[in-house]
């Protein structure tokens, strides 16, 4: 079966496309987003605004709804509502990144960003750089980078831009128009993943082996109390 080709290779058509894929899904921003947005810029983001993780949480369950997130490969981890409602971009944004991303950039997360004026703010979680790109009809939207006291302040529009978003504050600067962006990032390394998937495959063994023992130990509960109806009932017979 030939994988199906999304992007052409040339940056600019191919944000045009990721931005229809990303407006054929579903984005969910999460609390903690919200509240980044309220704590920093006085409100909360409006229908136009989205900023959704696409990765891994290690929050179980969905607040306010107390849902339960479905369980990542790796140990503690969870997938991210928008992870698990849109399976299709998987392999949309790992197409993209062969074509548009350094080849030795490690990422397993994606911020999907709509409209978000992203506050001045570190990415406490984050592991090394990340990679931030532009898409989108719009002016301004500059990412401002805080380097020891001195700001900078690149142009990411149709521009994948690597920066260290963990050790220094940045944010997003003033825009007009639709402006889109996508962080490809991990709060892993390789070998923290490997050793967590480990630690996953190993509970599920446990969890099957617990399983197994419950069941069985229902079936000789069902097996015990019938003999015990068996021989009330000749009891009563026989008196």
């Amino acid at each position: 079966m030939t994988e199906q080709q999304y992007f052409t290779g040339d940056i600019e058509i191919d944000n045009e496309l990721m931005i229809e894929h990303l407006n054929n899904s579903t984005l969910y921003t999460g609390t903690n987003r919200k509240m980044m947005l309220k704590n920093g810029r006085g409100k909360l983001p409006t229908k136009d605004q989205i900023s959704a993780t696409w990765g891994l949480t290690r929050r179980g369950q969905l607040c306010p709804s107390n849902q339960f997130r479905i369980r990542s490969p790796y140990f503690g981890w969870y997938y991210t509502k928008t992870y698990s409602d849109n399976p299709q971009l998987k392999e949309i944004f790992e197409q993209y990144s062969d074509l548009h991303l350094p080849s030795n950039f490690f990422w397993t997360q994606c911020q999907i960003n709509r409209n978000f004026h992203t506050p001045p703010h570190k990415d406490g979680e984050n592991q090394n750089s990340s990679i931030i790109v532009g898409l989108g009809d719009y002016q301004g939207g500059k990412l401002a980078i805080n380097k020891n006291g001195k700001v900078f302040f690149k142009g990411i529009k149709n521009i994948p831009t690597k920066f260290n978003g963990a050790k220094y504050t940045h944010w997003t600067t003033p825009f007009s128009g639709e402006r889109w962006s996508l962080v490809f990032f991990t709060h892993h390394k390789k070998s923290e993943l490997k050793k967590l998937e480990k630690k996953e495959t190993e509970r599920l063994k446990e969890e099957e082996v617990e399983k197994n023992y419950k069941d069985k130990s229902k079936k000789v509960l069902e097996i015990i109390n019938k003999q015990i109806e068996e021989f009330t009932q000749e009891d009563l017979q026989n008196t």
